[in-house]
């Protein structure tokens, strides 16, 4: 009885086995099983990553001043580690002002759709009050009422580790701001876009790489479990939505879908 289980549930929802013991279910003798979605969907793995805490400066904001949710994809091997990611971006920017550490802040490790390897997890990466680096550093987007106010309170500052911390100008213009300051970026490790001499790591043209519904599940999951926390987060986009770049390839094709997951576990994003 409880093999078959466990077979009917994986061919049905499309959850490994060992999911089966992560989630409640119910018996009703007039409905066949059905699952009651939780509230809390994903453990969250912790990284201590080196960070450019002498050289780079940074900048804080609240957490609920984040609305939109970014998906990205590595553009390196899908084997590389979060730490890998935080090394290449610890080199990113001037030698006078380099990257304070990974851009992103949560990373989904997973293969692509086909391959076998071991489930997807998700790691954390850049605190989430911490403006990140993603969507473009001149991209500006507009702010609702409660950010606006959070702005003009002097919420949002910047400087470097045992520095002050002070408002930058720049980073609002005509009641818009920059859209780093807004959003959080979430990285899918691995290569989705097609091969060019730019894009070394990419796929050829025979064959494509997309993701595997165990990474869109858990994109979906990890979104939910953040906007059940964080109730402003109702947008998920995509890099290219903010500017001209094949980021995140063909994981762009998938937002509806992943979208669509996240409903059923009671979220709704636009």
């Amino acid at each position: 009885m409880i093999l078959a289980l466990l077979s009917w549930t994986t061919v049905s929802w499309g959850f490994s086995t060992d999911c089966f013991f992560c989630l409640p279910w119910k018996q009703d003798n007039t409905r066949p099983l059905v699952p009651e979605w939780p509230i809390e969907y994903v453990k969250i793995e912790k990284v201590d990553y080196e960070r450019n805490s002498q050289t780079a400066s940074f900048c804080r904001r609240p957490e609920d001043m984040v609305d939109t949710i970014v998906i990205h994809h590595s553009e390196t091997p899908s084997t590389d580690s979060p730490e890998r990611i935080n090394d290449l971006h610890l080199n990113r920017g001037t030698p006078a002002d380099p990257w304070y550490m990974i851009a992103y802040s949560y990373v989904v490790n997973s293969p692509y759709a086909g391959a076998l390897s071991p489930r997807a997890r998700v790691t954390e990466g850049r605190p989430l009050d911490l403006v990140g680096a993603h969507a473009g550093s001149n991209i500006f987007v507009p702010m609702d009422e409660d950010q606006k106010k959070m702005w003009k309170d002097g919420k949002i500052t910047c400087g470097k580790e045992g520095g002050d911390f002070t408002v930058d100008p720049s980073m609002e213009k005509n009641g818009t701001i920059k859209a780093n300051v807004t959003t959080i970026g979430l990285v899918v490790i691995g290569n989705y876009s097609p091969f060019s001499k730019t894009n070394p790591n990419g796929y050829s043209k025979k064959n494509p790489r997309y993701p595997t519904l165990q990474t869109q599940d858990m994109i979906a999951r990890t979104s939910c479990q953040l906007q059940k926390k964080y109730p402003r987060m109702k947008s998920i986009k995509w890099h290219s939505y903010y500017h001209s770049t094949s980021c995140p390839g063909t994981i762009k094709e998938y937002i509806g879908k992943i979208k669509t997951l996240a409903r059923k576990y009671g979220c709704e994003f636009n």
